[in-house]
């Protein structure tokens, strides 16, 4: 009887200690694939963020550099965006001379945007070339090249007054005729900011660093 009673005894003891080992083996097979799996995580954040395949290479040094450059060029694409948004406003609000626009136009292409082939015909006399030849009705300076700073932006911002110009707008009318003549103005103006603000969007595009682009002028 006391042999059969230590059989019995042991059978339970080894039953609850495979059990307490079995939970403690579950237990310990979960924490290491939580661990695994938390490491697999850190691995692949950092072969993003510092991989090769990402442009940094090896210098992984240079990622906040990188961060703080597309910060910048955010912000300086916004600063230009808001520009153009608040020269429009104010021509179509304060008023703004269609014709003398034109003529300041005219004069930069024969001193600043002269083209070679317009400086061999003397068409441009006394010219100082300074920018982009022909920068001002042609768009490859800055539709062609996606990677550029402010002499684009400013050569981008002529074009976009000779291909889209805003009409004459004249405020404070003492006439029913002038009246109805400021509202179609700024109708019309409403309108040509419209397209406008879809060529700054192209324009500001350019300012992040994009790659070269296949786009013609």
């Amino acid at each position: 009887m006391l042999s059969g009673m230590k059989v019995s005894g042991a059978q339970s003891s080894a039953t609850s200690l495979q059990t307490t080992n079995g939970h403690k083996a579950a237990a310990e097979a979960v924490a290491s694939a939580l661990v695994s799996q938390d490491n697999a995580l850190r691995v692949a954040r950092a072969q993003h963020q510092y991989g090769f395949d990402t442009g940094t290479g090896y210098a992984a040094c240079d990622v906040a550099l990188g961060i703080s450059q597309e910060r910048d060029s955010y912000a300086s694409a916004d600063k230009v965006r808001q520009s153009f948004r608040q020269a429009d406003q104010g021509w179509l609000t304060s008023g703004g001379d269609a014709a003398e626009r034109m003529g300041a136009t005219l004069d930069q292409r024969r001193t600043f945007y002269c083209s070679p082939s317009e400086q061999t015909t003397g068409w441009c006399t006394g010219a100082r070339p300074g920018g982009f030849g022909a920068g001002d009705s042609d768009a490859a300076p800055w539709l062609l090249n996606r990677d550029y700073g402010a002499e684009e932006v400013m050569t981008a911002a002529d074009y976009l007054d000779v291909v889209a110009p805003l009409p004459t707008v004249k405020p404070n009318p003492s006439t029913a005729e002038e009246e109805a003549t400021l509202v179609m103005a700024r109708r019309q103006g409403a309108i040509m900011s419209g397209a406008r603000a879809s060529l700054v969007g192209v324009i500001v595009g350019g300012m992040g660093g994009d790659s070269r682009q296949g786009a013609s002028p």
